[in-house]
């Protein structure tokens, strides 16, 4: 009852509204290369959505998964955004789960996000496990946080901007490491 949600892209929504979220949550459609699927990973997308948080407000963004060399654009642009980001394998290893804010982002056990779950919420997110348990199920995922900075290329221009979508040019860079 307290949420909105809003399915339009998510670019032109953010420039047409002077809204502030708790959360923006983004779900891009994959394949990652797709042509204008950068527009959700770029440094400038980054920075309409940083403005529309509120106080520790969150971004969600989900990496469904392609090339390494991509997966660390995304995770650079992120980075370059945000001054807190933590990262999480999904659980099935379908993708990366991407949290960031401007503010610091709170470490909780599985029992303290549990505890702060909503019942319908938590049973939603147990539809597809395999138990019922929620706090159990909370910490396989807490337990597959990537430490970004051992994963983070150095290279400072692997990264997504509006002027430079990096991956959306991914038969190039296979073609020409070959």
């Amino acid at each position: 009852p307290k949420g909105h949600i809003i399915i339009d892209d998510g670019r032109r929504y953010l420039n047409r509204t002077r809204e502030k979220f708790d959360v923006i949550i983004i779900d891009p459609p994959p394949p990652v290369e797709a042509a204008g699927s950068s527009l959700l990973y770029s440094e400038e997308f980054y920075a309409l959505a940083k403005a529309h948080l509120k106080p520790n407000g969150i971004l969600a963004a989900w990496f469904p998964g392609a090339d390494p060399v991509t997966a660390q654009a995304i995770l650079r642009s992120l980075m370059n955004s945000f001054s807190f980001v933590r990262c999480f394998r999904s659980i099935g290893d379908l993708g990366v789960h991407m949290l960031a804010s401007p503010e610091p982002i709170p470490n909780l056990s599985a029992e303290q996000v549990a505890a702060r779950i909503p019942a319908a919420a938590g049973n939603d997110l147990l539809e597809w496990a395999s138990s019922q348990d929620l706090a159990g199920y909370l910490d396989q995922v807490l337990s597959k946080e990537i430490q970004i900075e051992g994963a983070l290329n150095p290279n400072p221009h692997i990264r997504i901007t509006d002027d430079h979508p990096y991956n959306e040019y991914f038969l190039l860079r296979r073609w020409r490491s070959h």
